[in-house]
């Protein structure tokens, strides 16, 4: 008696080869939730370098950009960066290329935007812009990287704003994190499903929006109930923040900043 043999495709690997491309819209909304999550998801704040307080913080940075926007007086802007750059080389390497990221792209956006004025021969707008551009940015990263969304909600509270500004800012920043994982999670279930090419990523996408749209309708109506069993009134109550020693400092940065704008200012006026 012969014993059975076992047949030779049986015994050869299945060499699966999906078309390229497929899921790539997929992968690549995915990948670009997972970013904006994680910029929302801000780092630690760094009590170390960055010692002062939530609205010492966010009035520096107004200043800076404000003063910077409006200086007509070159060495000012070139101070500033100056200063700037002395404070980043304090940094590590991770940090300094999470903090560079957004500066260096709305630099390179408006060396592109701006190349006509050196046909036309405008060759101080075309240095004087970009680089307050690129400052400008700078103050703002280093003011998202030194703090904490709900940092942001307490300095705004503090520096006066309306309630609605504040309750606003605040859900918008804690949904954009909710809504956006449950984007994550549907993608993930929609690629598991995939199998070789999407013919219809226009059709997946739709019922990825509808399922979102369903639960945010969901998650306002539990809000809304959560809010009118709390009996909030939206009314948020005042945040003021502990007066630290450093705020001295980053109050007397804000004055010489101030004093040296109009200092180069008036010098202009004079010799002009």
């Amino acid at each position: 008696m012969t014993e059975p043999r076992i047949p030779d495709w049986l015994l050869t690997d299945d060499a699966i080869e999906p078309p390229k491309g497929g899921g790539a819209f997929l992968r690549k909304t995915a990948s670009a939730l997972s970013g904006v999550i994680r910029s929302v998801r801000r780092v630690p704040e760094n009590s170390g370098r960055f010692a002062f307080s939530p609205p010492t913080r966010l009035a520096l940075a107004v200043v800076t950009i404000l003063l910077v926007s409006a200086s007509s007086v070159f060495m000012f802007v070139e101070i500033v960066g100056v200063a700037l750059l002395a404070l980043l080389a304090t940094f590590d390497a991770r940090r300094l290329a999470r903090t560079l990221a957004l500066p260096l792209e709305a630099y390179l956006a408006a060396l592109v935007i701006l190349a006509p004025a050196l046909i036309w021969g405008q060759t101080r707008a075309f240095v004087v812009v970009s680089t307050k551009t690129l400052i400008t940015t700078l103050t703002l990263s280093l003011l998202i990287q030194s703090m904490n969304w709900n940092r942001f909600t307490c300095a705004f509270k503090s520096f006066g704003a309306p309630d609605a500004v504040v309750f606003i800012f605040d859900l918008t920043l804690k949904y954009v994190v909710v809504f956006g994982e449950t984007c994550l999670e549907t993608l993930d279930s929609a690629l598991i499903r995939l199998i070789g090419r999407d013919k219809t990523p226009g059709r997946t996408f739709g019922g990825i929006v509808g399922t979102l749209f369903l639960r945010s309708q969901s998650a306002a109506q539990d809000q809304f109930d959560a809010m009118t069993c709390r009996c909030f009134s939206g009314v948020y109550r005042r945040y003021r923040a502990p007066f630290r020693r450093a705020d001295f400092v980053g109050i007397l940065i804000i004055v010489a900043l101030v004093a040296l704008f109009v200092y180069f200012e008036i010098a202009k006026r004079c010799l002009n």
